[in-house]
Order: structure tokens, then C-alpha cells, then sequence
């Protein structure tokens, strides 16, 4: 017959063991993938000479007190109100058809390099020259397109 247990062994690898296995695995892993293991090396030595590394170690040990003034600084109303500007005007932008705004920003070019030169000569433009200017259709153009803009705006004001 059979002796009965009496003693209860323990066949987990000790914990000199268990690191002695990991080390292996480790090195195993490092020699099939060299190439790798030396570019990250190479990326680590890099952001240590430059200073980043120490900089992101520094935001880890401070991410609550980081996160804590990120999300204060969100709250306040400038940045609330610059988040809400933001998506308006890309609101405007998805709504404004590309051509458009192309051809809009082709015109602010032109108009703006022709006042430039403009700009540089001294003449002084009296009210007949204004009245002159008036007769000019592109002038009159502008003018329409500006006061109805600014006839819309008005509406919206009220």
C-alpha cells in the first residue's frame, strides 16, 4: 500500500527562479529582434540627449496635476468661447462651397496687392475722383455686394 502525504511540496519556481526565466526570454527575445530593440536604443538615447525624455518622465509623475490645471484652464470662458468660435467658423466653412471661397480669397489677393500699389502714390482722392470711381462698374459691383452684406448683417442684429 501507498505511504500517505504528509508533505506538501511546492513545485513553483522559486523567485530567483521565475526572473532567471524571464531574463532568458527577455534575451530571447531581444536576439530575435535586434534591429528593433536598437532602434528603440537609439530612440531613447535621442530623447534623453535633447532633454525630452526627462520632460515626459516629469509629465508622468505630474499627469493629475497636469490634467487637473488642463481641464481648469478649459472651463474658463475665453477658451470655452474660442473652442465655440472654432466650430462655427468651421460650420461656415463646411456650409461655403469650395469654389467659392477659392474664388473669394483669389479676389482679397488682388484687391489687396492693387491697394498696395495704390497705396504708394500720394494722389488725394477728392469727391469728384469718388464720384468718378462710383461710375466704374467693378467700383459699383463692390459697393452693391458690401451694402447688402451689410444689410443682411443688419437684419440679424435686430
Amino acid at each position: 500500500m501507498a505511504e500517505p502525504i504528509s508533505k506538501i511540496r511546492d513545485t513553483s519556481p522559486s523567485k530567483e527562479e521565475l526572473e532567471k526565466i524571464r531574463l532568458a526570454e527577455l534575451k530571447s527575445s531581444i536576439a530575435s529582434d535586434e534591429s528593433g530593440f536598437l532602434e528603440m536604443l537609439e530612440f531613447v538615447k535621442l530623447l534623453n540627449d535633447s532633454g525630452a525624455l526627462e520632460a515626459v518622465n516629469s509629465a508622468m509623475k505630474a499627469k493629475e496635476d497636469i490634467t487637473k490645471t488642463l481641464l481648469n484652464e478649459w472651463r474658463k470662458e475665453p477658451i470655452t468661447n474660442a473652442i465655440n468660435n472654432l466650430m462655427l467658423s468651421s460650420q461656415l466653412l463646411t456650409d461655403t462651397k469650395p469654389e467659392t471661397t477659392e474664388k473669394m480669397l483669389e479676389n482679397i489677393k488682388n484687391a489687396t496687392q492693387a491697394a498696395d500699389v495704390a497705396a504708394k502714390h500720394e494722389e488725394t482722392l477728392g469727391l469728384f475722383g469718388l464720384m468718378k470711381a462710383l461710375k466704374d462698374p467693378d467700383v459699383n459691383r463692390t459697393l452693391r455686394y458690401g451694402v447688402t452684406f451689410l444689410k443682411e448683417m443688419g437684419k440679424q442684429l435686430k
